[in-house]
């Protein structure tokens, strides 16, 4: 009978989450499609509805088959969703003004200036944010919406060129600086796909010039509005790029100088098991980098009374045996406690609080628990 109602719980849920789901993929097409759509063309407006659906559904089966943790973390579905239709609002919005500017200088050709939209920031982002995966399929949607935005099969095949070296720049993006270079790459890669799409023009020669130089400056546009977006996104949504964790395992951080100064025994208890399990994370196929920074976090709260923990007595003499088994038990627990509370303060990520949380475990202090049995064997009931 528990079973049942439990099952029915599950699958009550699940068709919430399935709603829910099918919510956002209508009202992020409707968006996109009012976006992308030039004119008030009902059919044209349907058709391209119509393609966006289709085109997030197949989105949605690829996460829903390959990245299913996604689906259990609807600020993350949210954020995809977010940055598809912020990526398409936000290359509209620099077609607006290079259109604008095209029109005050009057000798630049509309053709050209749309090789300078850094459409392919979006890709980068979610590349970042959250997996390579994603991000090509992400890639192959937005360059099918920017073929229909401009009516163009050729700015749809410039587009994917460009979003798939924006996501393979990043792929072992370690520090923010990687971005940049990224950029470069994108305004290479563009340039060489502006040079194809420009071999069906008839006067090849006439029409390159300025297709190169905006193609040229779309990398910098990139790399400049993914530098200042990214750390946004990370704190708003909680998200963790291998960029924040690295300079998290800096050692000049203050609470990893704290550490080491006030507890060195398990500043370097910390290092070593930060070594173990990055290897282990490796052979079992998770972040190794999330495993190592948690692993040097584990044990802060053993800052506030270092002298407390074995690793940090450097004498004979043991605090611990002044004191009832009971009282020595709660000081080793509440350096949990007491490590949470620093990781408030100094906002480490998510990952690192619930390990902080968990690593300790629930299981009984069996050497305290058999002392307080020896001073007291017969306890009061």
């Amino acid at each position: 009978m528990k079973n049942t109602k439990n099952d029915k719980i599950r699958k009550k849920n699940k068709i919430n989450v399935d709603i829910r789901n099918v919510y956002l993929i209508i009202v992020s097409s409707l968006l996109i499609s009012i976006t992308v759509v030039r004119t008030l063309d009902a059919a044209k407006f349907l058709g391209v509805l119509f393609i966006c659906i289709i085109s997030l559904l197949i989105v949605f089966m690829d996460i829903f088959r390959y990245k299913p943790a996604y689906t259990k973390k609807p600020k993350m579905l949210f954020l995809l969703m977010l940055l598809l239709i912020g990526t398409i609002f936000f290359g509209r919005s620099v077609e607006y003004l290079l259109m604008n500017f095209s029109k005050g200088m009057g000798f630049l050709d509309h053709k050209a200036i749309i090789y300078g939209i850094p459409v392919e920031a979006g890709p980068m982002l979610i590349c970042l944010l959250f997996d390579s995966h994603t991000a090509i399929i992400f890639s192959f949607i937005i360059s099918i919406i920017s073929g229909i935005w401009q009516n163009d099969a050729f700015y749809a095949f410039y587009v994917f060129a460009g979003s798939i070296i924006a996501v393979f720049s990043v792929l072992r993006c370690k520090k923010r600086t990687d971005i940049i270079k990224g950029g470069l790459f994108i305004s290479g890669a563009n340039i060489i796909s502006a040079l194809v799409v420009s071999l069906h023009e008839s006067n090849i020669l006439q029409h390159i010039v300025q297709p190169i130089i905006f193609a040229a400056t779309s990398g910098i546009s990139v790399a400049a509005f993914v530098s200042i977006l990214l750390p946004v996104l990370e704190y708003i949504f909680k998200v963790n790029t291998d960029i924040t964790l690295l300079e998290l395992l800096d050692l000049n951080q203050p609470l990893m100088k704290s550490l080491m100064i006030n507890a060195p025994g398990t500043y370097h208890h910390s290092v070593i098991v930060g070594n173990l399990v990055e290897t282990a994370a490796e052979d079992v196929g998770v972040n190794p980098l999330l495993a190592r920074v948690t692993a040097y976090y584990h044990d802060i709260g053993k800052i506030k009374m270092a002298d407390y923990f074995v690793e940090n007595q450097s004498n004979a003499i043991n605090k611990h045996e002044k004191l009832t088994p009971h009282m020595s038990s709660l000081i080793l627990i509440s350096h949990v406690k007491e490590g949470l509370e620093l990781a408030e303060e100094y906002k480490l990520p998510e990952p690192v609080k619930d390990i902080i949380t968990q690593h300790h475990g629930r299981s009984l202090m069996m050497f305290f628990y058999q002392k307080a049995k020896e001073e007291q064997p017969d306890p009061p009931v």
